[in-house]
């Protein structure tokens, strides 16, 4: 058994997990999980990068430890990943002892190699994206990758001589082209190579949330060497060598096209520097695009992935994303698409052609498996065999949409199949017994062997499909040696037929949102008592995050931490108040509402406002207090 390693980025802690998360995360889980079923020796490593300026900042604001608000946002990434199926060996967080250990034990090693001196540096900083930039790569005096306002900055600094590994960079990448997927990305980092490298700030003065530099507490590592060691010490470095051999180098880096310098050119210097070797593979991908424009939060066009779980379910969302995203180039989102492809795909094709199959067993054969006769292969054999003995190239190539394309052919060739074999009249004649058995059988085994093919991108479906096939193990935990056909064997009892995709509705209603209105008449006003009044449970709550809800211009997703829990309260403020200026906003919430869902999100509470001209002014307290005070 081989060790092979595979990793995401570790995602940033300046907001709640989207699509594009979910996305990389979902790759990179499919990966590890068709390198199980060919029973490599896996390691999958995710994680959260929670040091830096941007994260300084953002706590600041919020008026909290830099700590705590790490802590609050990593738990919805490890929860979303639990709810996604992600079957990730490790979770890294940045502010762990054992990845503070191992960077500063890798800024020690450049360090002993001559690779670090201290300088000065005077330059352009874009605190969005953590990174450096020379006059010649600003867009209209703005970050290239994020198009945001950049700093100027000069200050005493540590630099890394990035310089000394333009040539070995190069000579690394020429003689591994496959080093880089795409190709074009592999194109555009040689463009960036042969451009020529400068030396590379590594350390900042005036930051306090970070690892300090060894030996001068007064600098703090660059959030970027910070964040790439997670690599290594996700796996054991340096205090664990034995865990740190058997998996190192990484076999493969999933990452987005917009982090890509930094994963394919400093990360690999660092390495060096370090005596390490280099990754073999990295897998860019590109965006998910939504009406043709990326989508961020900063965009404001952000689709909220425990919305798309609760209407298409899990195992729809995953395949949606797989099936729809070419790994050479941009990916688009819309409603339509992830409709049609559950709907078409998944309900109509697969979910239909496991209900008849399974439902002929028990008519015409008692609920049991019967005995095919060998003489006789169905036409769609060959096809599903040509995917078994493709299977290791289409893993290695990571041509996952070409693949399930090929599946869901062979799908359809066996409902033609059924179609033209017509078991309903074969049951008819006692003569046309076996031919029927066959007939049963040939549709049984091909389930049992696309379950399997497609349990690393929908595993909890694939399960599902061989409990109802009467199979006890799970098909998320199989070999790639049993998808040899005849797998299934006759006189087993198949159990319970039950639909694995049920058809999902075209639109959810968008129900009207309760905003406190004014009165508009004094007289009409009527009288309650204290006691009345002192039934609605009013506390004071904090904004921490806020979010378009999809298909509603209305509506937003707010987090309201309220003291003793964090709840989620739809408010239909969309049209007057901006994502970025609720965020530490206090507000007014009635707490003791029944949840009411909107929009396919349930909201437990009502943010108080007032109704001026039709539109919403929020309720709020003059001076801050502790949040879950309550209102009397």
């Amino acid at each position: 058994m081989s060790g092979y390693y595979c990793t995401t980025p570790i995602y940033y802690i300046n907001g709640l997990p989207h699509i594009g998360h979910v996305f990389t995360t979902v790759l990179t889980d499919v990966i590890a999980r068709f390198h199980r079923m060919l029973g490599d020796d896996v390691f999958f490593l995710t994680g959260t990068d929670e040091h830096g300026q941007k994260a300084e900042k953002a706590a600041r604001e919020l008026g909290i430890p830099p700590r705590e608000m790490a802590d609050r946002i990593a738990a919805p990434f490890q929860e979303l990943w639990r709810r996604l199926n992600i079957a990730n060996n490790d979770f890294i967080r940045t502010t762990e002892s054992r990845h503070v250990e191992g960077v500063q034990e890798m800024f020690r090693r450049a360090q002993a190699n001559g690779d670090i001196y201290l300088g000065d540096y005077e330059g352009w900083y874009c605190t969005f994206d953590e990174a450096f930039l020379t006059e010649g790569q600003l867009d209209d005096g703005k970050c290239p990758d994020c198009h945001r306002p950049v700093d100027r900055i000069k200050e005493n600094s540590y630099f890394f001589r990035l310089s000394r590994y333009q040539e070995p960079l190069l000579e690394h990448y020429r003689q591994n082209p496959d080093a880089i997927v795409p190709r074009s990305r592999y194109n555009e980092v040689i463009s960036f190579l042969e451009s020529g490298l400068r030396d590379l700030s590594v350390s900042r003065l005036k930051l306090t949330w970070g690892i300090s530099v060894p030996g001068d507490p007064t600098h703090v590592i660059y959030v970027w060497f910070d964040a790439l060691v997670n690599y290594v010490t996700g796996i054991g470095f340096p205090g664990k060598p034995e865990l740190f051999s058997r998996y190192w180098p990484a076999n493969v880096h999933v990452i987005g096209k917009d982090i890509l310098r930094f994963h394919t050119v400093y990360w690999p210097a660092f390495l060096l520097s370090a005596g390490l070797a280099v990754p073999k593979k990295f897998l860019v991908h590109g965006w998910w695009l939504k009406e043709e424009e990326k989508i961020s939060k900063s965009r404001g066009n952000v689709v909220e992935p425990n919305q798309l779980i609760e209407k298409f379910g899990v195992d729809g969302v995953r395949y949606f994303l797989i099936r729809e995203a070419p790994i050479e180039s941009d990916s688009n989102y819309s409603f339509e698409t992830i409709l049609k492809r559950v709907n078409s795909d998944l309900a109509n094709d697969l979910g239909n052609l496991v209900s008849r199959s399974l439902t002929m067993v028990q008519r015409y054969s008692e609920g049991i498996v019967p005995e095919p006769a060998t003489d006789d292969p169905p036409p769609f054999r060959g096809s599903l065999e040509n995917i078994v003995v493709s299977l290791p190239v289409s893993i290695e190539e990571f041509a996952f949409p070409r693949l399930l394309t090929a599946v869901w052919q062979c799908v359809n060739s066996i409902n033609r199949y059924i179609v033209d074999q017509q078991p309903w009249n074969l049951a008819k004649d006692a003569s046309q017994k076996k031919k029927l058995d066959t007939v049963l059988y040939n549709n049984c085994e091909a389930l049992r062997c696309i379950a399997m093919l497609v349990a690393p991108v929908m595993p909890d479906s694939a399960d599902r499909i061989w409990k109802q096939l009467g199979i006890p193990r799970a098909a998320s935990a199989a070999l790639i040696e049993d998808l040899q056909w005849g797998g299934l064997q006759p006189g087993t009892r198949i159990g319970d037929v039950e639909p694995v995709f049920p058809r999902i509705e075209e639109k959810e209603p968008e129900a009207p949102l309760q905003i406190a209105e004014a009165p508009k008449k004094e007289n009409v006003t009527s009288h309650v008592s204290i006691d009345d009044f002192q039934k609605i449970g009013l506390k004071v709550g904090e904004i921490k995050s806020a979010e378009k809800i999809q298909g509603s211009k209305k509506l937003l997703k707010l987090s309201v931490d309220l003291g003793t829990e964090v709840r989620t309260v739809v408010a239909g403020i969309a049209e007057v108040y901006s994502l970025e200026e609720l965020i530490g906003r206090q507000v007014i919430v009635v707490t003791n509402l029944k949840p009411t869902r909107l929009m396919g999100v349930e909201s437990n509470g009502m943010v108080l406002a007032a109704s001026v001209s039709g539109k919403p002014v929020l309720s709020a307290v003059i001076s801050p207090v502790p949040n879950g005070t309550p209102v009397k």
